[in-house]
């Protein structure tokens, strides 16, 4: 019978031997002979073979623990019962990776606006950009307002998130839609007409198959402006007068509300001056003037 040093059987089986050395303490993969004089040990072929069942056994994800029950169980009936209910805590792992893939990927997205952001230094500067998005699921509440302002937003997002308990779902990108706000109309006739706030507070949501999801951003063609700093009245009629001139120089008609996306990570944020700090993206749904 040929005998291997735990050197040859560490090379053989592709497990350290300082793992082996592990091993044979708890008992999992225990040395044929160790010699009395150099404390060598030393494993059959037979050994070798059994650890590169364990060294499989460990890529699958199983424990020690639960490698030594699999190697204890003879029934395969309950090696097949092990083995498949390794393969659901697989799924779920992969499922959980999955997740936080798309998380990691959100806050990727969010500290390169933020960084692109940099160069959008005049307030008033502002570029429109055509983007064709899918639905998008949303937590979100409707309420009218006497007044606007960032003290009704802040607490209407908090009370948004209070009655879900949110607690589980990362928040990073927060969603105003103004109902109120018609940019089919000229200004001053928005103006000279100006309801009370209309106003939908809401999160987006990972996928559309969030449990917190209760309504959805339609699908379509969205004219976006990303700006620094919330809109004052004045900055408002500029930026109303911005819209109107572009809508009639392409021919557009809006669909539905003015959103405001906030970009900014507000959890990266100490100090916040609202009026300077917060990046967000203007968005509102466009149809061709003339469909």
């Amino acid at each position: 019978m040929s005998l291997f040093k735990i050197g040859e059987a560490a090379k053989q089986s592709g497990i350290p031997a300082s793992t082996l050395r592990y091993y044979d303490q708890i008992g999992l993969i225990r040395s044929r002979q160790i010699d009395p004089h150099s404390k060598y040990r030393y494993y059959t072929q037979h050994d070798i073979t059994h650890m590169k069942i364990v060294q499989h056994l460990r890529r699958m994800d199983f424990s020690l623990e639960e490698v030594q029950l699999f190697l204890n169980e003879r029934d395969m009936n309950l090696q097949l019962g092990l083995l498949d209910k390794k393969k659901q805590e697989i799924k779920l792992k992969r499922l959980a990776l999955l997740q936080t893939e798309k998380e990691v990927h959100r806050r990727i997205e969010s500290i390169e606006k933020e960084l692109i952001s940099t160069t959008i230094t005049k307030k008033d500067s502002w570029e429109i950009v055509v983007k064709h998005f899918d639905e998008r699921p949303i937590l979100s509440k409707r309420k009218i307002f006497d007044r606007g302002g960032i003290d009704i937003y802040q607490d209407a997002f908090l009370q948004l998130l209070k009655e879900n308990s949110f607690e589980d779902v990362p928040v990073t990108s927060l969603v105003l839609q103004h109902h109120h706000i018609q940019l089919n109309e000229e200004f001053s006739h928005f103006e000279r007409h100006l309801p009370e706030i209309d106003l939908e507070v809401g999160v987006l949501l990972p996928s559309m198959t969030s449990p917190f999801q209760n309504a959805t951003l339609p699908s379509g063609s969205y004219a976006c402006i990303v700006s620094r700093g919330m809109a004052g009245k004045e900055r408002f009629r500029k930026l109303y007068s911005f819209l109107q001139e572009w809508l009639q120089e392409n021919n557009y008609k809006v669909e539905g509300p003015l959103i405001d996306i906030v970009l900014t990570d507000l959890t990266q944020l100490t100090a916040i001056d609202y009026t300077e700090d917060i990046l967000s993206e203007t968005q509102f749904r466009i149809t061709p003037n003339n469909a």
